[in-house]
């Protein structure tokens, strides 16, 4: 939006704010505008049009995955459990569980950008991409995912103690850790997820959040992207690390930096899988531990520069953005069907506290 000569910005003859892709710094007007019938509509359409996509993705998903397994069973396949009666993970029961969320984050951004008619460039621009920015990125990356661990750590101790775990126990065994098993869990987990997941959840989700507020499409699409994992744990992870991805769509109006920060956190999960592979489990841990200490270490003298530099800087909110976020979105059926849909997800995984997880 234009400033007129009076230094007051003008008003837009749109039913809501136009659409402006990601840009930092746009999205102010004037806090007295109330919200107009029509533009009520348009808006409650808008999140209907986020919030029915997040279900799609999330019960689609489902779906999809029992329908691999029962045709694997078809062709053969047995489910095997551990003496714990714990479900073992191997290369079919990997591709089932993952490949689902990968095609429906996929297709929903197809579905999206063909109906919004943007090319696919619009999606990947790089003029506002910067040396500094690629640096002061991935240190707020570290910084967030370090912080997240953490927090994972306080909020499982916290459910143990309460006498359930907060996630389905699942086995990996010494035979089913492979070369063929790694090779999977690399194209699945640190190529194929991150790309298709910042493809919907930043490339539609956040995107459309956007036309009303960004900095509020910054924290609603990293709730999203954290429930959407389906546990309580990922979604402290999510939450955190999908603040950094969102902040950076909106900064540089690209994916990106997102998609590459997504491959490097899931890159370094599987890091440590190929080491427990190539040595064990105690230097696996230590790896991991040493890592997350580096991580933070780094993410802490990036937050001090830019804070130093004022280089951190989120959009605007004012009471324009606020009478058309929250109030409107929980007015919206859809909003109450996706958080019941995955809060039973979340709800699902828990179980009892076994040995194994204790160790």
């Amino acid at each position: 939006m234009e400033e007129n000569q009076n230094n007051r910005p003008e008003q837009s003859p749109a039913p809501y704010p136009p659409y402006q892709p990601y840009a930092m710094g746009g999205g102010y007007y004037r806090s007295d505008t109330p919200v107009s019938p029509n533009e009520r509509r348009a808006l409650r359409q808008n999140y209907r049009t986020v919030f029915s996509e997040a279900i799609i993705h999330s019960i689609g998903a489902v779906v999809l995955a029992n329908i691999i397994f029962v045709m694997m069973m078809l062709f053969g396949y047995e489910f095997r459990v551990n003496e714990e009666n714990t479900q073992i993970v191997d290369i079919p029961y990997a591709i089932a569980g993952a490949l689902p969320s990968i095609v429906f984050c996929f297709g929903i951004f197809l579905y999206d950008k063909s109906a919004g008619r943007k090319k696919l460039s619009e999606y990947f621009r790089t003029d506002d991409i910067t040396a500094g920015r690629v640096f002061a990125f991935f240190g707020m990356v570290m910084l967030f995912y370090s912080v997240s661990i953490v927090l994972q750590q306080v909020v499982i101790g916290g459910c143990f103690a309460a006498g359930f775990s907060p996630i389905k126990e699942e086995y990996l065994s010494a035979e089913d850790l492979s070369v063929p098993y790694l090779v999977c869990d690399i194209i699945l987990s640190a190529i194929l997820a991150p790309i298709c997941e910042e493809l919907m959840f930043r490339g539609v989700v956040l995107r459309r959040l956007c036309t009303v507020s960004q900095h509020f499409a910054i924290f609603a699409s990293a709730l999203i992207f954290g429930l959407m994992h389906g546990n309580l744990i990922q979604a402290i992870l999510g939450f955190g690390v999908g603040l950094v991805f969102g902040y950076a769509a909106v900064k540089t109006g690209s994916l990106l930096l997102p998609i590459a920060g997504h491959i490097f956190i899931n890159t370094f999960a599987v890091s440590c899988s190929i080491l427990t592979f190539l040595t064990d489990d105690e230097t696996a841990n230590t790896y991991w531990m040493c890592v997350l200490g580096v991580f933070f270490l780094i993410g802490l003298v990036t937050l001090i520069i830019l804070l130093a530099r004022s280089g951190i800087s989120l959009p605007r909110s004012t009471e324009y953005h606020r009478k058309r976020t929250l109030p409107i979105m929980v007015s919206c059926v859809s909003f109450w069907i996706m958080l019941t849909v995955y809060v039973i997800d979340i709800v699902s995984k828990f179980g009892p506290v076994t040995e194994k997880l204790m160790e």
